[in-house]
């Protein structure tokens, strides 16, 4: 269903929409970042072959062969000084080797290979906006260890590590000229420190970060048949996962403090805290093949059978925010401003181990039927029609009394529930996916080819999110979310196993709480419109043009709303007049109210062009440049129903979106490779490649900080700011000393500074409206290979260099690579309402320059700094 980029590989691309998302967002998967190396990647593909292949390779990194601090990190500073990584190493070994068991009937392809990987994601203080010092947050880590017996870990370079080990096994055996029988199984035991990094606005401390160890095993047994006009392919399938993901170091509860322009946050991860999946998959696809004349019929079906348990309990532990680190420093008299917590309501188990879990199976039933149809020599038409049933096997548990009481307060509070209702999962759809392609050679001699389709595309679901409704449904994962401005003071409680619940605020009943995941009766799974328009063109000098088109409209994509919240009523005056959510409950027995809906708005487009040309003397090359766009109502980029909702920037608040550009819209890119490659002799050769990737800037958004009290829908600052035109468009009230002309002052050249913002003044700035500047990247990788004829067999033995970002190499300034925290910018921050209620007052307190609002990328294979990967590869046999 992806498309492709004029033959260029392009995971942006890919990625841009919703639907394609969720695609990607299913799949197992771990990241490799071993280079260009890909050592394992056709696997898969081998084929069972008479003779013995096989090779062996190494590849290396360590912190010897990195660039030292990206300059643009360290130039501002009064003393810019610029340092090596810390030690650290990245290897990964490899092996594979095929051949025969049984002459011309039975055949094995076996691969192995380890990795031990260390990413650095370095930090330098000197950059960190908050109003603490050095001296600050030593004493905030003197007190956690002194008071709490609890060490936060640093913050400065947390490491990323990845252990992994991975086995493929394949076999191959012809049974008959009529059978072939193939079997493969695949193993992948990965174990992850997914460490928090540092930015300019967040520090955030080790032992915050996720502990993630993760067992897959996949087997596929392959049946291939052909008799006469006929043929046949049957694939069964059988994969488990089991993750059990936990919070690195030792439980404590997670704390988020203010800290002016920046955050401080450590403790345990919140949402590791009761974390874990065990999922079976078992697969039958058969697609039965009919050649008849000018026509090759396909019929098929497939079945998809999931039983999955997943436990997941959000802040088991407690989760508590600050409005300052003086105050957490003084916790045992000044209280937090606010806390949230899940826990279970069918045992006393706060973390692993606890029975509320989501325990659910799920059918997916396909069937199709597929015409490919040679027209004649130069026109090939492909038409076909696919249903899939998806079926959920269970039903959540049933709050007693919902439909009485919470449902007919949601209904006088205004909302449409659309069917949905406790104890109920969306009723069985029958999803229709028409398609049809062609290819046509224009002259008859291949030099024009023209082709495109146009078809339905059904997505499969991340069973996560359907699994929320096991799991918050009131009566298993119970949940508490409360402020000290509600009354009841939240003072801090270290203890990670004795945390507020519900009662402890009041509530009268412990059953039913917590949140609710719901989905309208209709729901359907995610589909969309993709039309597609190439028209590939042999040009003079044996240049290879191709001009491609693809656009996608939404057909169902998925939209949350908390319908636990009271619609507004009033609105703010001025020049910002949105509406003030005030986030009074519907019913106050539950955090939130989840409900699952489907939306039509939404689209994709690409348009490439592209040029390549292979020269008779070793030389390649190609150019290709795309503009995308792409605009959505909800990316669909987490595993929780509420985090969809609660992370998505909008004006009039998260329950009333608008039409905007999605995280994933593509702006410009160029991409471009030059290689040679050349045997000098029988026995020595070079093999060199130089890479360009050059991008827009990832998109984000302008958005106004500290703004519970006219948007309490959350404690998240993800409203888009009003862009004042004028200084009588905002009420600025002195801040950090800075008088409200001094901040109007700064604040104009801000805005007249910045190519998005002074194109909105006297407007709302969009979600994702504005981007980082265009990056580009080059990557250079030289192997030497040399070759031994022994035995009659032919051994190569490769030496290879990668250059990740070889111009930062050549240029200190050169090869900058940015981002923005949270895909969000706070610009201003709010103060309170003046004396009337309603008129909005706020301050500024930083510069006029841009400057200040990304941070330097400076980890991993995407860092602002150079870093060098070394190979070493054997290969025997005609591999």
């Amino acid at each position: 269903a992806s498309g492709t980029n004029g033959g260029q590989t392009d995971g942006k691309t890919i990625s841009m929409d919703a639907i394609e998302q969720i695609q990607i967002s299913i799949a197992h998967y771990d990241v490799r970042q071993s280079g260009f190396a890909g050592a394992s990647i056709n696997a898969v593909t081998k084929r069972g072959r008479n003779d013995f292949y096989g090779s062996a390779y190494y590849l290396f990194r360590n912190e010897s062969f990195a660039g030292k601090t990206p300059w643009e990190v360290v130039k501002d500073n009064e003393n810019p000084t610029r340092t090596k990584l810390d030690d650290f190493s990245s290897k990964t070994y490899g092996v594979s080797v095929g051949g025969h068991i049984v002459k011309d009937k039975l055949f094995f392809f076996l691969n192995a290979e380890v990795q031990r990987e260390e990413t650095p994601q370095p930090f330098l203080f000197e950059n960190y906006e908050g109003d603490s010092d050095m001296n600050d947050i030593n004493a905030l880590i003197a007190k956690l260890n002194n008071d709490y017996n609890y060490d936060p870990g640093g913050f400065l370079n947390n490491v990323r590590k990845l252990d992994a080990e991975k086995f493929l096994a394949r076999f191959d055996w012809n049974i008959s000229k009529t059978h072939k029988l193939t079997l493969r199984h695949s193993y992948a035991n990965n174990e992850a420190i997914r460490a928090a990094r540092s930015s300019n606005r967040t520090l955030n401390f080790l032992n915050e970060s996720e502990y993630f160890p993760s067992v897959t095993n996949s087997t596929a047994l392959e049946l291939k048949s052909q008799w006469g006009n006929y043929s046949n392919n049957l694939i069964v399938g059988y994969t488990t996962v089991r993750d059990d993901r936990d919070p690195l170091g030792q439980d404590f509860p997670h704390l988020r403090i203010r800290d002016g322009s920046g955050n401080i946050e450590f403790g345990s991860e919140p949402y590791s805290t009761a974390n874990g999946l065990n999922q079976n998959v078992f697969t039958i696809t058969d697609n039965f093949n009919i050649y008849k004349g000018d026509h090759t019929f396909t019929i098929g079906a497939n079945v998809e059978m999931s039983s999955t348990y997943n436990l997941f309990m959000r802040k088991a532990f407690g989760e508590y925010k600050y409005n300052s680190l003086d105050d957490f420093m003084n916790n045992e008299t000044t209280p937090a401003y606010q806390f949230e917590r899940g826990y279970s309501l069918v045992d006393n188990i706060p973390g692993d181990g606890s029975a509320a879990a989501a325990d659910f199976g799920m059918t997916q039933i396909g069937a199709y039927f597929q015409d490919e149809w040679q027209v004649n020599e130069d026109l090939k038409v492909t038409a076909g029609i696919r249903f899939d049933i998806p079926i959920f096997a269970d039903d959540p548990g049933e709050v007693p009394l919902w439909s009485s009481t919470t449902q007919y307060m949601l209904n006088v509070a205004g909302w449409d529930m659309k069917g949905a209702t406790s104890g109920k999962m969306p009723k069985n759809q029958i999803m229709l996916s028409p398609r049809i392609g062609f290819n046509y050679d224009v002259k008859g001699d291949k030099t024009i080819q023209l082709r495109g389709g146009l078809g339905v595309f059904t997505s499969r679901l991340p069973l996560v999110w359907p699994g929320g409704s096991y799991t918050n449904n009131g009566l298993t994962v119970g949940g508490v979310y409360h402020r000290s401005s509600w009354g009841d003071d939240i003072f801090f409680r270290p203890d990670p196993y004795n945390q507020f619940v519900a009662t402890d605020f009041g509530a009268a009943d412990a059953v039913p709480s917590g949140q609710m995941d719901l989905f309208v009766e209709d729901f359907k799974f995610p589909q969309v419109l993709r039309a597609s328009l190439a028209v590939d063109h042999k040009l003079p000098w044996d240049l290879l043009g191709t001009v491609e088109a693809i656009y996608t409209k939404t057909l169902n994509n998925v939209i949350y709303y908390n319908v636990n919240l009271q619609k507004p009523t009033t609105f703010m005056t001025g020049a910002d007049n949105r509406p003030i959510n005030t986030g009074d409950a519907v019913d106050s027995r539950y955090t939130r109210i989840m409900l699952g809906d489907n939306t039509n708005k939404g689209y994709t487009f690409t348009i490439t062009g592209q040029l390549s040309k292979n020269f008779r003397n070793g030389l390649k090359s190609s150019l290709a440049y795309t503009y995308g766009s792409a605009k959505s109502m909800n990316d669909g980029l987490s595993s929780q129903n509420s985090s969809q909702w609660r992370y998505v920037a909008n004006v009039r608040g998260r329950n009333d979106l608008d039409l905007s550009y999605s995280q994933f819209d593509l702006g410009h890119r160029i991409v471009g490779f030059l290689s040679y490659k050349k045997d000098f002799s029988d026995k020595f050769g070079i093999d060199a490649s130089l890479f360009y990737s050059g991008e827009s800037g990832d998109r984000f958004s302008y958005v106004y900080g500290h703004t519970d009290e006219f948007n309490d829908e959350d404690s998240y600052d993800y409203s888009l700011i009003f862009v004042p035109g004028s200084s009588s468009d905002v009420v600025l009230v002195e801040a950090d000393g800075i008088s409200p002309a001094e901040q109007w002052t700064n604040l104009e050249g801000f805005i007249d500074n910045d190519p998005y913002l002074k194109t909105r003044k006297g407007d709302y700035a969009e979600r994702n409206g504005a981007r980082l500047p265009f990056e580009s990247i080059f990557d250079l990788r030289v192997a030497t290979n040399f070759y031994i004829n022994a035995g009659g067999e032919k051994h190569t033995f490769q030496l290879s260099l990668d250059i990740f970002n070889v111009a930062n190499f050549l240029n200190k300034e050169w090869g900058v690579r940015r981002y923005v925290s949270y895909d969000s910018y706070t610009l201003l921050d709010f103060e309170g309402f003046a004396a009337d209620g309603t008129t909005p007052t706020f301050s500024y307190t930083d510069g006029p320059e841009r400057e200040q609002i990304w941070n330097i990328d400076d980890s991993g294979y995407r860092s602002s700094r150079w870093q060098m990967q070394v190979g070493l590869r054997y290969i025997f046999g005609k591999y």
